[in-house]
């Protein structure tokens, strides 16, 4: 989904920056309205604006404006999905079940993160009785189906290529089972800085509340809203015990977490308003994530602070134009032809900014690249240029794969004077035995 998102971007907005980033733009736009929706609907027009308002303070879904990666159509179908829940339980209109598989399949092409939102949507079917009746209706089912045939490529794919992609992300249930608690303890603190800590601390206090009347009073809205946040919640505090929880895996909650700030903040289910039993608390909860927000966005664009390379990731948005072009010169000099990478993101970067058409050969893990058009063993006949990051190890295959490996140095990623990084580059030549099969990025025409 990613990938067709940032396709339909670069057609509307050019093969550039922008262009590439215009889905993650338009989404941003209409996050809000789709949050400002449910929740009305849910628990009134006080909340609806107040989540909006938290939402839009909150770091993680700022930066969420501004770069394009899986989590943005994933945040995007799961709001979605729980849009068109809060319709159907609205409006009793059974209907509603079609755009609720349309919407819950598109997230599974987005990320299998979404696979919770069926989870979430299951709790909320039996945990009342009065849902039950939708069990007999043909347009639940026909949802189902929906989802399941907008998920038939993934499944295809897989199995065309040895399960590679669900065996990758499933295997994360089953690896590192060693008790790690520290990653929990950082889990945590992602969730406070990327929210931003008072409105976190609303959230928490709102989810409480939450939990309390979806289990002691059974209220509709509010099992909704569990349901919605609780499977994923869990399944990351579990994982957290032993393997690291990256901060944006969290994302799809981000908005309902917002919803539990404003109902924390002086809110009554499932309609109307008390004073605010917390003054002052919500206006500094915005003031805080707003200036946070900023902050992060005015560092991303030029960095307010020098931090230690390696140590701030907005660095990966910066100083890729100049440091290609450094690679590009070295290529030149060295008689080379192509350019050789082991990791994704030097592969995309590289790929983009070198000259076309200079070939950008990942060596490792083909099946990211099986879409691309196999190079031409002629090709090999030329020198590469390998280039990784100075900190890891080349992989063994270089010297079994070519009878000359001669290093070439370091050359380091700088903006404004400051270095970002710095990458070992080795000059390949004479491959031991034909080069086939292997798959090459080429950036812009």
């Amino acid at each position: 989904m990613v990938a067709w998102m940032i396709a339909a971007g670069r057609s509307l907005g050019g093969d550039n920056a922008f262009g590439i980033r215009l889905a993650a733009v338009l989404t941003s736009l209409a996050g809000p309205l789709v949050l400002w929706r449910t929740v009305l609907i849910l628990f009134g027009q006080t909340i609806a604006r107040d989540a909006v308002w938290f939402a839009l303070a909150m770091p993680l879904l700022a930066v969420g404006g501004i770069i394009i990666t899986p989590d943005t159509p994933s945040v995007l179908f799961w709001g979605l999905t729980g849009w068109a829940l809060a319709e159907l339980y609205a409006s009793g209109k059974p209907n509603w079940w079609l755009a609720v598989g349309l919407f819950a399949g598109l997230g599974l092409l987005s990320k299998y993160t979404n696979l919770f939102v069926g989870a979430g949507i299951v709790i909320w079917l039996l945990s009342r009785r009065d849902n039950w009746h939708w069990l007999g209706a043909w347009q639940l089912w026909a949802g189902g189906l929906i989802a399941a045939v907008l998920t038939l490529p993934i499944v295809v794919w897989n199995g065309r290529h040895g399960w590679a992609s669900l065996g990758k992300q499933f295997g994360r249930v089953v690896r590192d089972q060693a008790l790690a608690p520290n990653y929990l303890l950082e889990m945590v603190g992602s969730v406070l800085a990327l929210a931003s800590p008072l409105i976190a601390a609303l959230a928490l206090a709102g989810l409480w509340q939450v939990l309390r009347a979806a289990i002691r009073r059974r209220e509709q809205p509010s099992l909704l809203l569990a349901a919605s946040l609780i499977p994923l919640l869990a399944y990351f505090l579990v994982h957290a015990l032993h393997a690291r929880v990256q901060p944006n895996w969290l994302a799809p909650l981000y908005p309902a977490l917002a919803t539990c700030a404003a109902i924390a903040a002086g809110a009554r289910w499932p309609r109307g308003r008390v004073d605010d039993p917390w003054p002052g608390v919500s206006k500094a909860a915005l003031g805080l994530g707003f200036v946070m927000s900023g902050l992060l966005l005015l560092h991303a664009v030029e960095p307010l602070l020098q931090l230690p390379a390696g140590k701030d990731p907005s660095s990966q948005l910066r100083g890729w134009r100049a440091f290609a072009l450094k690679i590009d010169g070295l290529r030149q000099a060295e008689g080379a032809c192509w350019v050789a990478t082991s990791h994704y993101s030097i592969t995309g970067q590289l790929a983009y900014h070198l000259p076309a058409p200079v070939p950008v050969v990942p060596l490792t893990e083909p099946l990211r690249y099986a879409h691309l058009p196999v190079i031409a063993a002629s090709t090999f006949a030329c020198p590469g240029l390998y280039v990784e990051l100075a900190r890891r190890p080349p992989p063994a295959q270089l010297e079994q794969d070519f009878a000359s490996v001669v290093a070439l140095g370091t050359r380091t990623r700088s903006h404004g004077g400051q270095d970002l990084a710095e990458y070992r580059v080795m000059r390949l030549s004479d491959p031991r035995a034909p080069m086939t099969g292997l798959r090459a990025a080429i950036g812009r025409q």
